[in-house]
């Protein structure tokens, strides 16, 4: 198997409809891909029982991690590439997807060649929003009438371009992943952020800090992402997972996180935590 696909699967009580609705929209564009197994972790709502049964509406191959509660995105992540390493340990790439996005047909394959050409751990794809906000691609763009996500649009914002960022859906190498260990949950101990950050820095120091390593994406390739961070309206403390990434990398990671980001806040706020920490 070249590639699979992880998914956290999580349906709020308060917006099952809209959860729903956008689920299926997801699982429906994945049927188009030729790579279709997907390791589904299950956060919540359905039991393992009625989860496998709603997924088996679908051409897809899916394999139903978890107890059905919020175990957070580091332990539901990671609980989907130890499945992979010990199970399946011929596969090439994983990615990250959520259940919020819509894939055009074979979006996988620019950002696989992408990594099979170059000396990266990991790539994303450039994202679209319900609002047409395109934010790495520092651009937007008019939204189908009826809000249908269609192939033909999604291709319609490709672009032969290489930018500097990190974002989900991502796809990495499996190999690297694992010598990296993914989201090491003895620090990532909340239920989300900074998890991104902790396994950014892992390529970062398995590059080593003189290759300047940072993260791209790859605009050959866009996804519908509804909402980027549609799990914030989970609450948690977000300072559980920040904590951890210091004792993980200390002071000095958040020095270099300052440098990996583009963001103006990311480089900000991490400089600004760096230097709050040697006082």
């Amino acid at each position: 198997m070249r590639l699979i696909h992880t998914l956290l699967f999580l349906l709020r009580a308060n917006r099952l409809e809209e959860d729903l609705k956008l689920a299926d929209a997801c699982l429906r564009s994945l049927e188009k891909s030729a790579y279709n197994t997907v390791v589904v972790y299950n956060q919540g709502f359905y039991s393992n029982d009625q989860l496998r049964d709603y997924l088996s509406e679908y051409n897809l191959e899916t394999i139903v991690l978890g107890e059905g509660v919020n175990a957070g995105t580091s332990a539901g992540r990671q609980s989907c590439f130890r499945y992979i390493w010990e199970h399946r340990p011929d596969t090439e790439f994983i990615s990250e997807i959520h259940l919020d996005m819509i894939f055009s047909g074979n979006w996988e394959d620019k950002l696989i060649d992408y990594l099979a050409a170059n000396d990266e751990s990991m790539i994303s794809c450039g994202i679209v929003d319900q609002k047409g906000n395109m934010p790495f691609a520092g651009k937007s763009t008019a939204m189908p009438a009826g809000g249908q996500i269609t192939d033909d649009f999604l291709h319609s914002l490709q672009e032969d371009r290489i930018i500097r960022g990190f974002t989900n859906p991502c796809i990495h190498v499996s190999e690297v992943l694992k010598e990296t260990g993914g989201y090491d949950t003895h620090f990532l101990r909340g239920k989300q952020c900074f998890e991104d950050d902790s396994m950014l820095l892992g390529y970062y120091y398995y590059y080593g800090t003189r290759a300047a390593w940072h993260p791209k994406i790859n605009l050959n390739a866009v996804v519908y992402h509804a909402v980027a961070g549609q799990r914030l309206g989970v609450y948690d403390d977000t300072l559980v997972n920040f904590n951890g990434l210091v004792k993980q990398y200390g002071a000095m990671g958040l020095k270099h996180l300052s440098g990996l980001h583009e963001s103006q806040w990311h480089r900000w706020f991490f400089l600004k935590k760096y230097t709050d920490i040697i006082g």
